[in-house]
């Protein structure tokens, strides 16, 4: 029983803590920061996609922090830095992909233990 409680602290600990980061890379693409937009151009990303990604940023922070939407949340947040990752690599950002191949594998954790069909749900202990 502690074990679980431990387990279920550490996990909501960490779904914070990446809620918070993905609201903070999503508020510079949702004011059209400079900077921002202009990697996103330096990329030859499509125009206004940064708002696009800034959004489903903001949906996945906050699906993290809902019980019911969690795993489903982390999975699409997994999607992003794929992309993110997937970006840093193609144009000689190496030292950047570090950051989504972090985040990913911390999504990976989230997504495994708040999967409601992997049976690893705690069962009540009968009094």
């Amino acid at each position: 029983m502690a074990q679980s409680k431990t387990k279920n602290v550490i996990s909501w600990i960490f779904q914070i803590m990446v809620a918070g980061l993905f609201i903070m890379m999503a508020l510079p693409k949702l004011m059209g920061d400079p900077e921002t937009v202009a990697n996103f151009q330096r990329w030859g990303m499509p125009d206004k996609i940064y708002l696009v990604i800034g959004f489903f940023e903001i949906l996945g922070a906050i699906g993290l922090l809902i019980p019911r939407t969690s795993a489903a949340a982390a999975l699409g947040l997994i999607l992003i830095m794929v992309g993110a990752l997937f970006t840093h690599v193609t144009h000689d950002e190496t030292m950047m992909a570090i950051l989504p191949l972090s985040v990913m594998i911390i999504l990976a954790g989230i997504a495994y233990f708040r999967n409601p069909f992997s049976g690893r749900q705690s069962v009540p202990e009968e009094v």
